[in-house]
């Protein structure tokens, strides 16, 4: 420091005390202060690191002059610096009172632990102590580990001294302008807590609000924190800044462009592999669902289906809300994305294993092939019951594959060859797609628009909620204040999609309650209606706590869009059956019936048709408007005019 140092003049009694008095009283000799430390007798010489700059002075207060040596210092001093608990100086008659009024601008500053009054101002304590009644303690250390204080540099230097020395400058200054003195009540805890008001402030930002040891500035993020190195040392990393963490991911990866290829090319034939196990083999289950299945048994079948969709998409966004890079298993596999693919493909595999081992199936054979040449034709009764089984359900009723011709007793004018299936071709499959009767083609379309608003909410929610309701920015630094609420607006997506997944196998396994009082028409009906109210109030009012209750509404949709429009199709058939049935009963059988898994594959199709315009048509206008809140706005939009359709012009069966 050049000059006159600012607290030339100022004299200081310091009470020889433990560290926190003794360090503010050196902080004040540093800078210019006459500091003359009160030693009691008996005590070392004075090897302690903290006497820099200072004079000491040995004085008994126990003795009758004692006192009065005291009073004489500090009529001439500036500052009386006290480290007693709460009492003691006014048992030696050596309280602020008392000295003030033999020196009126005396500036008196006690520093004690708990402060003056209070539950604990007569309770002796340490650093530690002082740390933990503050609350900072319980946020210092690593997760999963217990708090480790930091030595006793906070409380006891920052939050005492420090403060106390802060206190004290404060008290000097307002003295040339009032000439009168001041009492000082400095108490670690407080200032302890004083120092940490960021700390609790940023919990409101989202700066600070993980568990221990899972946040930005305590070692939860890989760019500020510590690592060891080769040679057994550690080096600290501490890379917020956008352009210092971008030398520093340079440094690391030789070459930057090899790595994002190869990653870019691996995941996207992942996601493909992943989309077809999951989407695509929805189809086919159903299919084979109607295909095996009573009537009975085919809406059973879909309620289950329904249900275990429900809790498999819990699982699924559980999975993503869990912050699995602060957890064991996140470090062992590396980031949280390698767990939850990990976990994704375990998942897939085991279905996988139980689904070729829990159903031995046996193919249904040809009569004709298994009849003997020369062997005269059985009772159909007798014979075809040994031949027709099928691995799963029951044999076929008297020796048909066609249930009508069962229940005609085996009676038509055509032979049973002419029963066949023909072999399906591309031009005749899309032959039946295009004459597809009406009825068939609005389900076809309500199906479209449910899916298109139920997706344009489900693929943008969580970016929703980190952009919208979260305020943040995905598209700042990655390590910055924005990015990092934006991430916390995701996690808190997921929950709310594990909301909707869980609600959605709820009502899955009520909605057979609920099909006697309302029917499919007012069940089809309903969960478009409340999908797009509760897409539209969140679009409107975003807000965490109304969002994630407004997550319900979306299992309702979900549910209503994996069995009604199905449902519909099983009564469609069903009724196509009796005409049929009907028609054998009169002199001829129509064979050109639909097939029902082809009508499951086109009201599948639906879904991905649904993927499609959304992901062409949502960034279009998510890039006109600029915000992503007209996603939701429009998956309401979509939900109410698809709950138009499915009233006015899908066809429903009594």
């Amino acid at each position: 420091m050049r000059g006159a140092r600012p607290l030339q003049g100022v004299r200081v009694v310091e009470l020889a005390g433990l560290a926190p008095a003794p360090f503010c009283g050196m902080v004040l000799a540093d800078f210019g202060a006459q500091v003359v430390r009160v030693d009691r007798p008996g005590s070392p010489g004075d090897p302690s690191p903290l006497a820099r700059g200072k004079r000491s002075l040995v004085v008994n207060l126990k003795r009758p002059q004692g006192p009065a040596v005291m009073r004489r210092l500090c009529a001439l001093a500036d500052v009386v610096l006290e480290p007693f608990r709460p009492g003691v100086m006014e048992k030696l008659q050596l309280g602020p009172e008392t000295l003030l009024r033999e020196n009126p601008k005396l500036i008196y500053a006690r520093l004690s632990g708990f402060g003056q009054s209070g539950r604990f101002f007569q309770v002796a304590g340490h650093d530690i102590n002082y740390l933990a009644l503050s609350g900072v303690l319980s946020r210092i250390g690593r997760s999963g580990e217990n708090p480790q204080p930091p030595m006793n540099l906070l409380a006891d230097f920052g939050g005492g001294s420090l403060m106390c020395a802060l206190g004290i400058m404060m008290a000097l200054f307002e003295r040339t302008r009032s000439g009168k003195g001041q009492i000082i009540d400095a108490s670690m805890v407080e200032g302890t807590a004083y120092l940490s008001s960021f700390l609790w402030k940023t919990q409101l930002t989202g700066l600070w609000d993980q568990p221990r040891g899972q946040n930005m500035l305590d070692g939860g993020a890989p760019f500020y924190t510590t690592y060891k190195t080769a040679d057994g040392g550690f080096m600290a990393v501490g890379a917020i800044e956008q352009k210092f963490y971008e030398l520093l991911v340079k440094a690391l990866i030789a070459d930057p462009r090899r790595k994002p290829i190869w990653a870019i090319s691996i995941t996207m034939t992942g996601v493909v592999l992943f989309d077809f196990a999951a989407d695509f083999i929805d189809g086919p289950i159903k299919a084979y669902l109607f295909d095996v299945c009573t009537h009975q048994d085919k809406e059973r079948g879909l309620h289950y289906h329904a249900l275990f969709t429900g809790l498999g998409g819990a699982l699924g966004y559980l999975l993503g809300a869990i912050d699995w890079a602060h957890l064991e298993l996140g470090r062992l596999l590396g980031t949280e994305f390698q767990v939850m693919f990990f976990f994704s493909s375990l998942v897939l595999t085991l279905c996988f294993i139980i689904h070729l081992c829990s159903i031995p199936e046996a193919p249904l054979r040809d009569t004709a092939k298994d009849t003997p040449p020369r062997q005269a034709p059985q009772d159909p009764a007798s014979s075809s019951d040994r031949m027709y089984e099928y691995g799963s359900i029951e044999k076929v009723k008297n020796g048909y594959v066609n249930p009508e011709l069962a229940l005609q007793g085996g009676k038509t004018k055509n032979p049973p060859a002419e029963q066949t299936q023909r072999t399906m071709t591309i031009k005749s499959l899309l032959r039946a797609l295009m004459s597809m009767p009406a009825h068939y083609r609005c389900l076809c379309i309500s199906h479209l628009i449910g899916w298109t608003a139920f997706l344009s909410n489900m693929l943008f929610f969580t970016d929703f909620m980190g952009q919208i309701v979260y305020h943040g920015d995905p598209y700042s630094a990655h390590n910055s204040t924005e990015f990092l609420i934006y991430q916390r607006g995701v996690e808190v997506g997921c929950w709310g999609l594990c909301i909707n997944s869980v609600f959605s196998s709820l009502y899955s396994y009520f909605q057979k309650a609920l099909v006697p009082y309302v029917g499919l028409k007012g069940l089809y009906f309903m969960g478009y209606l409340l999908f797009g109210l509760g897409t539209g109030f969140i679009g409107l009012f975003p807000n965490v706590y109304s969002t994630l209750v407004m997550c319900t509404s979306f299992g309702v949709m979900s549910s209503t869009l994996y069995t009604v429009p199905f449902n519909l199709i099983a009564m469609y058939h069903r009724e196509e059956q009796e005409e049929q049935r009907q028609q054998a009963q009169g002199g001829g059988l129509d064979s050109s019936r639909r097939g029902q898994g082809l009508d499951c594959a086109a009201l599948t199709c639906m879904v991905q048709l649904a993927q499609i315009l959304v992901g062409g048509g949502l960034g279009f206008l998510v890039n006109v408007v600029g915000s992503v809140v007209v996603v939701v706005i429009t998956a309401s939009a979509a939900a109410l005019i698809g709950c138009c359709f499915v009233a006015l012009f899908v066809r429903y069966i009594d």
